[in-house]
């Protein structure tokens, strides 16, 4: 995924052209002509000022003789924003790279770069060029495009007094933000937050997202490329393009809503001390596609309400002592970029680390009208020591994954027909929408909305409903005899 120097694309046009030629000898037919391996180089948005990552397509000579390339010119000229690589050599001032030769049967690579100069516009802003080549007298061309956006950046930026981010511009961060002790940082609607390569969210203070529905935060990684696949999918799909949301203070108070997390290491990590509890309350938000965990909250104070947490690496949802209560919220995970070995949810006492138990009592943990689910056959823990040591967990009127089991911390559960159905291996669970993106040419991206077949249709507790009328979405709730269980009513 790193970006290929124009040293490197030397060294790979060497490599991987000059293969063979069918006759030595050069035409100067106009018949014979080039091709490309595509006649539409697009650069997806990118932050201006900052190089896009190279792009390169090949020049076939399919004749069987060699043929001689006049030139090779960006069209822009000396203004043109784009830079480029002619199977190893650079153009001159003008733009211009004149007599390639090219064998018969054979190919070569032109590699492609951009920056775009800051545009002063709040919304992206398109650019064209083309790649003009001249053949025995005929011209023809490869269209380059692409969209600049302006950005404002961060590069290890800590903020020492209360800061308020808007969406006037897209943020792009570098290394870290951080947010000192005692202070705040404020998040407005519709703010985008696009995170480098291992860049952090780092919170000693407070931290304040205020999305809405229409317009919520958004906070991912700053790759607007794809994968070369068959499906080419955006890099803006994959875990770990970016760092974690670090929320370390021991006194905290954060709240996030309408906030969208996405492709990262971790989602947030909440870690609070003895009996000094920091508090989160995420509400009508998403926390997806993470490389390890969504939510990490040890010795903390965790309300999750109408929110989705889905797709990831370890855990969704690891909850290590202190207080939690999960609402109304979808637990799904289908992780397919790993193996995984721990379920969509862990509640656990304690931790066993260097052979030595360390107890974190629970003082209450209640999960209710939620459903906890995914691809593997038992998707919840709940991890008591013997100690005696606090335990108060309740998961009530939810949809969970595993094979039932008669416990105190059980009550009117909605148990898994594909675990529950004794010799029964044919059962299958219909729950979510789409719950693969193995051909999303075809079947689209992840999508945790209820099937119209689903199971969690109907089995939620109306009175805990009627606290929560409106789903992640906005919908209503409460317009039928039986609201749904998970974050997204049918």
């Amino acid at each position: 995924m790193k970006r290929i120097s124009f040293l490197v694309s030397i060294f790979i046009a060497f490599v991987a052209t000059f293969t063979g030629c069918v006759d030595e000898t050069f035409t100067d037919d106009p018949s014979c002509v080039i091709e490309f391996s595509s006649d539409t180089i697009s650069f997806d948005t990118i932050f201006t000022t900052i190089p896009s990552r190279t792009t390169s397509f090949l020049v076939y000579n399919r004749n069987k003789k060699a043929l001689k390339i006049s030139s090779v010119r960006l069209a822009g000229g000396t203004h043109s924003l784009f830079r480029m690589n002619v199977d190893g050599r650079l153009p001159d001032d003008s733009n211009i790279v004149t007599d390639i030769q090219i064998k018969a049967q054979d190919s070569l690579y032109i590699f492609v770069e951009l920056t775009i100069d800051p545009t002063d516009k709040a919304t992206p802003v398109y650019f064209e060029d083309a790649v003009e080549f001249i053949v025995n007298g005929v011209t023809s061309n490869v269209k380059l495009m692409g969209y600049g956006q302006d950005a404002i950046i961060f590069n290890s930026r800590s903020f020492s007094q209360d800061t308020i981010l808007t969406d006037v511009r897209p943020y792009l961060i570098f290394n870290y933000i951080h947010v000192a002790n005692g202070t705040t940082l404020t998040i407005k609607e519709n703010t985008k937050l696009y995170f480098h390569a291992n860049a952090n969210l780092i919170v000693d203070g407070n931290l304040k997202t205020q999305g809405t529905l229409d317009k919520p935060v958004i906070m991912r990684g700053d790759r607007f490329d794809c994968m070369q696949d068959v499906d080419k999918t955006p890099y803006d799909y994959l875990p770990a393009q970016w760092g974690s949301i670090y929320l370390q203070s021991k006194k905290g108070s954060h709240e996030m809503d309408h906030t969208i997390i996405r492709g990262g290491k971790m989602g947030v990590l909440l870690v609070g001390l003895g009996t000094t509890h920091p508090e989160l309350l995420l509400k009508n938000s998403q926390i997806h596609t993470m490389k390890q965990y969504g939510i990490y909250s040890q010795n903390a104070s965790l309300t999750v309400e109408n929110s989705e947490i889905s797709n990831c690496g370890s855990a969704c949802i690891t909850i290590i002592g202190g207080e939690s209560k999960v609402e109304h919220s979808t637990i799904a995970n289908y992780y397919e970029w790993d193996t995984r070995t721990e379920p969509a949810l862990l509640i656990t006492n304690y931790i066993v680390s260097d052979n030595l138990m360390y107890l974190f009592p629970i003082s209450s943990s209640v999960f209710e009208n939620s459903i906890i689910f995914g691809n593997h056959a038992n998707e919840i823990t709940l991890q008591k020591d013997t100690l005696g040591t606090s335990f108060n967990v309740l998961l009530s009127n939810c949809l969970i994954k595993a094979v039932k089991e008669t416990r105190s911390e059980y009550d009117h559960i909605t148990w898994a027909p594909s675990q529950n159905s004794g010799e029964n291996s044919s059962v299958r669970d219909t729950v979510f929408m789409n719950t693969s993106i193995q051909n999303i040419k075809t079947t689209g991206y992840y999508n945790f909305q209820l099937d119209v077949r689903s199971i969690a249709i109907g089995k939620a507790n109306r009175s805990v409903s009627e606290r929560y009328p409106v789903d992640r979405l906005g919908k209503s709730r409460l317009g039928d005899s039986g609201p749904d269980l998970g974050a997204y009513e049918r």
